[in-house]
C-alpha cells in the first residue's frame, strides 16, 4: 500500500512538472531573416515558413528541436534542448565563422536588440561589437537582479554551459555525471539557474543533493539559492540548508 502511494505521488509530481513546463515558451528566430519550419519532437510548430517562431515547450527534462529551412539547399539543423525550469527559452539561427548555420541559445535581450536595430534602420545582422555589448548588458542586468550577493565573479556563458551540460547528460549513469558536474562547477562560476539545469540531469535524489551542496561555493548568486532548494525533496532541502548554515558559521 505504501509503495502504491509513493508511485502515485511520483506520477502526480511528474504530471505537475510537465504541465508547468509546457506552459513556457520556446522562441526560435533567424538572425538574417531566413525562413524555416520548426519541429519539436517531430511535431510541426508553424504552418508556413517564418523567420520567427514561438511555441509551447513540451514537458520532461529534454526535447528534440529540428529546423527545416525554406531554402531546400540548406541542410536541416537538429539539437537536443534541455528544459530550463521557470523561464522561456530563446534560440537564434545564425551562421558560424565558417559559414555554416548553427542553432545557439540566447536571451530575450538579444531579440530586443535585434528588433531595435531593425527599427532604427540598421537592418541585417548585428555586428560582433553590438552582440558583445548586448551580452555584457544582459550579464550586467543579471548581476543587478542577484539579490546583492556574489559568490564568484561572472556566470559561465550560455553556449559553453549548454555544451558542458549536454556532455554531462550523455554520461551513462549518475556516478560519472556527478563527477563531471562537480568538475564543471569547480572550474567555473555558475548561476542558480545553471545549477538547477544541471540538477535536472541526475536520476537519483542523492546525486542532486550532492551536487547542490558542492555547487553552493561556486555559485554566482548564492542569495538566490532557495530556488535550488525548491527542486529537491523536502528532506534534501533541510539537509542542504544545514550544510549552508555550517559554511556560514564563523
Amino acid at each position: 500500500m505504501k509503495s502504491i502511494r509513493i508511485i502515485l505521488s511520483l506520477m502526480l509530481t511528474l504530471f505537475i512538472a510537465g504541465k508547468a513546463s509546457s506552459q513556457l515558451s520556446l522562441v526560435v528566430f533567424s538572425e538574417n531573416g531566413e525562413k524555416f519550419t520548426a519541429y519539436v519532437n517531430n511535431s510541426q510548430r508553424n504552418d508556413n515558413p517564418a523567420s520567427h517562431v514561438e511555441t509551447d515547450r513540451p514537458g520532461g527534462p529534454s526535447f528534440k528541436l529540428r529546423i527545416r529551412f525554406d531554402d531546400t539547399a540548406v541542410p536541416d539543423l537538429s539539437k537536443t534542448i534541455f528544459n530550463s525550469p521557470g523561464s522561456d527559452m530563446f534560440y537564434v539561427i545564425r551562421k558560424s565563422d565558417k559559414g555554416k548555420f548553427i542553432l545557439e541559445k540566447t536571451s530575450s535581450e538579444y531579440i530586443k536588440h535585434e528588433n531595435n536595430s531593425k527599427a532604427s534602420g540598421k537592418g541585417g545582422a548585428a555586428t560582433k561589437e553590438e552582440k558583445s555589448a548586448t551580452v555584457e548588458e544582459h550579464h550586467s542586468s543579471s548581476k543587478q537582479e542577484s539579490s546583492g550577493g556574489s559568490g564568484c565573479s561572472k556566470p559561465m556563458d550560455e553556449p559553453n554551459f549548454q555544451a558542458s551540460r549536454e556532455m554531462i547528460s550523455n554520461a551513462p549513469f549518475d556516478g560519472p555525471r556527478l563527477s563531471h558536474a562537480k568538475s564543471l562547477a569547480e572550474k567555473n562560476c555558475l548561476s542558480t539557474t545553471q545549477i538547477i539545469e544541471v540538477i535536472y540531469v541526475f536520476s537519483s535524489e542523492s546525486s542532486k543533493l550532492s551536487f547542490a551542496k558542492f555547487a553552493y561555493e561556486h555559485c554566482y548568486d548564492p542569495k538566490n539559492y532557495d530556488r535550488v532548494k525548491d527542486v529537491l525533496h523536502h528532506s534534501s532541502q533541510d539537509d542542504l540548508q544545514r550544510y549552508i548554515d555550517s559554511l556560514d558559521k564563523p
